[in-house]
């Protein structure tokens, strides 16, 4: 529960420290005393938007903290545990807004982005605005009120994922079937080229390979000729080997005389031995070469062909073999979209399969809810000044699914008795509509987990007996919940087991809000001022007491 406020320089406040309790506590005052300031406070610490106008006029910041008490929470407790941010069982949370606009948020003293007091905001405080019920008009909230009435999360969430998947592969089917033509015109085109290509079946490094082959059998007969000649030249009777062994045998014969000839007698008899195996190679490779004009032609004939394929790709006949690769794996891909087709179909199917049952699941307990929160509120409606007064949810097929599910939710309500049940926003009068609007938040509120709950003036447009009703629904709501209701309605402030009074004062030229916790006697004086309006007689103070005596017996 939230234990304590603490607040300065925001608005007209310049420094409030407030500690409140469990049960029901009535927040009263002067309109235009500062009640809404309060909640505009309680917003920023809950994660709400900062607006610098909010930030007392001279003043460099506005902070504002709220501690909570969570012993009895566990789901916050699980929260925080999640983020790192637990402190045994209390929970403090601080918000500071800038002059400037900046803003800094922290939970338990530690830093945090905004959106994780929202998120956590979200688990400990549930506000309740005094033009809610306008909002009752519209076919998604009546659907998000049902759900969360129900406690649809987890199956609506569901149901959300199964949507977005059927609808992907749907998508994903359509954009297919539409590109049909021109993925068939582009498989012919791709399976033409690829006969091309397997037709001739390039391999790597071939063209290379060919064109020296082709070069070696183009010029067969001079490459016998000169080599052999050359072969003679080196190794023949009057060759350079011969040559070479004649300045080596004249060499020898005066080493005996001579040993400085030693060294070039060794490198002539080094050059000897290679001339000799140049000799051997080339005459070896000379006898190798045959003539051969067949493999000659057959050779010219594949090299055109390799030629002429390249050149129509506008490639170099050495990257035939990497297009080739190219083509295959097109023609494959192309091959595997176009058979996807009813592959994807069936899987689409069986998408279909699983949103239809997650939502018809989330049919049956939205009708399961629908149908108790419709008796829930009638009940109440009756109690507050519609007796004859008839609550019904409407669950009707949508034309089309949704992320939402399969149905269309509509609140219908009947007036009076013999006339049938119609959508809210055509039979409720303002009155009327309030009145729905405070019952559908009291039925919601006594099942939720939150656990306190503020109500900003909802219960404007009702008066007299009705008004009483309301505040006992309060009280009532107090005896399990935290409940914090601005009112300014004497009747529904008796009811409170704490009553606060919002006062705006000016001193030295300053206009400050004040909130002041009223004892027993400032508060019949309050209520005498709430019901009997600026002139308070011994009457008003009387029928206050009574008033606030009666809300006692309720309570016992």
């Amino acid at each position: 529960m939230l234990q304590e406020i603490h607040i300065q320089n925001l608005a007209l406040i310049e420094r409030l420290q407030l500690n409140l309790t469990q049960g029901f506590t009535s927040l009263t005052g002067e309109t235009g005393a500062g009640k809404s300031i309060l909640l505009d406070g309680l917003g920023l610490v809950l994660g709400e938007r900062a607006d610098s106008s909010l930030v007392r006029h001279g003043e460099e910041r506005a902070e504002v903290s709220a501690q909570f008490d969570i012993e009895l929470l566990p789901q916050v407790q699980a929260w925080l545990q999640e983020q790192a941010l637990d402190d045994e069982d209390l929970c403090l949370l601080r918000r500071i807004v800038n002059a400037d606009g900046r803003s800094k948020a922290y939970i338990n003293g530690r830093p945090v982005p905004a959106s994780s007091l929202k998120s956590l905001g979200d688990l400990l405080v549930d506000i309740h605005g005094q033009h809610e019920h306008q909002s009752l008009l519209t076919n998604s909230n009546q659907q998000n009120l049902v759900d969360t009435y129900g406690h649809h999360q987890s199956q609506l969430e569901q149901v959300k994922q199964a949507f977005k998947h059927w609808q992907k592969l749907k998508h994903r089917y359509d954009d297919l079937q539409a590109n049909q033509a021109e993925h068939q015109s582009k498989l012919e085109l791709i399976e033409f080229q690829l006969n091309e290509f397997n037709k001739l079946s390039p391999q790597t490094g071939e063209f290379e390979a060919l064109s020296d082959e082709q070069s070696t059998l183009a010029h067969a007969s001079e490459i016998k000729r000169n080599g052999l000649l050359s072969y003679e030249a080196l190794d023949g009777e009057v060759g350079a080997t011969h040559l070479v062994s004649e300045a080596m045998a004249q060499l020898e014969q005066l080493s005996e005389y001579t040993p400085a000839l030693n060294a070039q007698l060794s490198q002539l008899q080094s050059t000897l031995i290679d001339l000799q195996e140049a000799a051997n190679d080339i005459h070896h490779f000379a006898e190798s070469v045959e003539l051969d004009p067949e493999r000659l032609n057959s050779l010219d004939e594949r090299l055109s062909s390799l030629y002429a394929l390249a050149k129509k790709y506008h490639l170099s006949p050495e990257d035939l073999t990497n297009k080739h690769q190219q083509l295959q794996q097109e023609f494959e891909n192309l091959n595997m979209d176009g058979g996807s087709l009813d592959e994807l179909k069936l899987q689409i199917d069986q998408a279909w399969l699983d949103y239809e049952k997650a939502a018809q699941a989330l049919s049956k307990q939205r009708k399961t809810s629908a149908k108790k929160l419709s008796q829930t509120v009638s009940s109440s409606m009756q109690t507050l000044g519609m007796e004859k007064g008839e609550f019904k949810i409407d669950l009707t097929p949508l034309d089309k699914p949704s992320a939402q599910g399969l149905d269309k939710i509509e609140f219908l309500v009947s007036a009076n008795p013999g006339q049938p049940a119609k959508p809210l926003a055509k039979v409720a009068s303002g009155g009327e509509l309030s009145r729905i609007s405070l019952a559908i938040q009291v039925a919601s509120a006594e099942v939720a987990q939150i656990p306190t709950l503020i109500f900003d003036e909802v219960d404007v447009g009702i008066g007299g007996g009705i008004a009483e009703v309301v505040g006992q629904k309060m009280q009532q709501l107090g005896q399990h919940r935290q409940v914090l209701s601005i009112t300014h309605l004497g009747q529904v402030a008796a009811y409170g087991n704490q009553h606060l009074n919002v006062s705006k004062q000016t001193t030295k030229g300053k206009t400050l809000t004040q909130v002041t916790p009223l004892d027993p006697q400032a508060r019949v004086e309050e209520i005498a001022r709430m019901v009997g309006g600026l002139e308070i007689t011994e009457q008003t103070l009387k029928h206050a007491q009574e008033m606030l005596e009666r809300a006692q017996s309720k309570r016992t």
